[in-house]
């Protein structure tokens, strides 16, 4: 997951030249040359990774920590990660399931519900384990169906100390209302929630995850420096929604949020 706005890392030096959009169907192929693209990696961090559990973990945890030195550990599991403790525990699961010369260190985040309290924030602050909440709005995404349903009313006093505490809130930016359509949730989600979350608490850092519309670029771009990013997948700015329906229906090419046209993902 390649991250944009508040979030870098030392070891990523990227420079790309978009290609024509008369060149690129639903699956964009990218033509690299040396005097037009520079990409040097030495161990990268990932910003956005699903470990998952069980022989999931055990699978994906070798393979993860051979390619990246960090990773921001997604919480949505069955049950969710809703507290330090259960973080704390996870994080050791993790540790366990790594090669016996890995270096690799996971960063944990906490599952926003609308119990959660100030209190486990600040256990999580404490804790030196836990980086980050993360706001799935309930029903948008996979197992997110404990996630938030009252933002400004229950989740208020959390999301204040979030800010108090300088704990980043990671964002799953779509509205789930079934009357909005599919491609337009995460653009009502910045109108209707995001942008008046910023005006409430401008000091809350906030993280827009796997954004993918222009849209959203634009929403960060607009935002004070360090106070809001986004985080973009290589699969949303590789292919668009042609992707999903060319030669049949491609399930493979389905994930949440949802393709989108090509002009969003050449968005600058």
């Amino acid at each position: 997951m390649v991250a944009f706005g508040m979030i870098k890392t030392s070891v990523l030096s990227l420079k790309v030249l978009k290609l024509p959009s008369s060149k690129i169907e639903g699956s964009r192929r990218l033509k690299c040359k040396a005097s037009k693209m520079e990409l040097t990696i030495t161990q990268p961090d990932d910003w956005h990774l699903h470990l998952r559990d069980g022989e999931v973990l055990q699978a994906v945890v070798p393979h993860s920590a051979s390619s990246f030195g960090r990773a921001i550990v997604m919480p949505n599991l069955k049950p969710p990660i809703t507290s330090t403790a259960a973080a704390v525990a996870y994080r050791e699961s993790i540790l366990k399931a790594l090669p016996a010369d890995s270096v690799f260190s996971p960063l944990m985040t906490l599952y926003l519900t609308d119990t959660t309290s100030p209190h486990e924030i600040k256990l999580a602050r404490e804790s030196g384990v836990v980086i980050a909440v993360k706001l799935y709005p309930a029903g948008a995404t996979t197992n997110s169906q404990d996630g938030v349903t009252d933002l400004f009313g229950k989740c208020l006093p959390v999301l204040e100390e979030m800010a108090e505490q300088n704990m980043p809130l990671l964002v799953h930016g779509e509205v789930t209302d079934p009357d909005v359509d599919v491609f337009d949730r995460e653009k009502v989600f910045i109108d209707t929630i995001l942008q008046p979350l910023i005006q409430r608490l401008p000091q809350l850092k906030v993280v827009m995850e796997h954004i993918t519309t222009m849209e959203a670029v634009r929403f960060v771009e607009s935002c004070s420096y360090g106070s809001v990013a986004a985080t973009v997948t290589p699969q949303h700015l590789l292919l668009n929604r042609n992707a999903l329906f060319q030669g049949g229906l491609q399930p493979h090419n389905y994930c949440l949020p949802v393709l989108k046209r090509e002009i969003h993902s050449l968005s600058p």
